[in-house]
């Protein structure tokens, strides 16, 4: 979820030969990159729309097209000279709804979502679908305070939906206790 132009997706692709990927991407420049990269490839299935709790039709704010800084929530760098002035209009579905109708309810081995500040949002349009899921890799950082999330608010999400949560490191995960 939040395929931008594909690298995550090629990383999969090539750990796993028989993986299928279904990346979802709304922003313009980045849909075209995707098509290209992954032309003629049927393990990668790329929908045009980004994720959300609900079917939307909303803005999608960034400083260039194509941008990997790009949020539904116009952020705030102007202290790093960045402003959000690109805005596209894009379609958000519920994944909850997508994996039934097209996935057929299928185990999920692992959901990436990098979409700038509303991977929590995204992770509660999952429903049942999250349940199905083995691992959930979200980012974490700076747009998190563009859209007031609040490391804790995952906490709370993923212990009461009986995950346990790890920390990335280059030294390999640390589970956060």
């Amino acid at each position: 979820v939040g395929g931008n132009k594909g690298l995550y997706t090629d990383a999969l692709l090539n750990l796993f030969p028989v993986a299928k990927v279904y990346t979802f991407e709304p922003a313009a420049a980045n849909l075209l990159a995707l098509r290209k990269r992954f032309n003629g490839n049927d393990r990668v299935t790329i929908i045009p729309k980004g994720v959300a709790r609900e079917d939307a039709v909303l803005k999608l704010y960034s400083d260039t097209p194509g941008s990997g800084l790009a949020s539904l929530t116009k952020r705030q760098l102007d202290h790093f000279k960045i402003s959000f002035e690109h805005e596209e209009v894009i379609e958000v579905i519920s994944f909850e709804k997508f994996w039934i109708d097209n996935l057929n309810k299928a185990p999920i081995d692992i959901c990436k979502l990098d979409i700038e500040g509303h991977e929590l949002d995204a992770l509660r349009g999952m429903g049942a679908a999250l349940d199905m899921t083995k691992v959930v890799q979200f980012e974490f950082g700076g747009c998190n305070i563009d859209t007031r999330t609040f490391f804790q608010d995952f906490w709370y999400f993923f212990t009461e939906k009986n995950f346990s949560i790890y920390r990335i490191t280059p030294y390999g995960p640390v589970r956060i206790k």
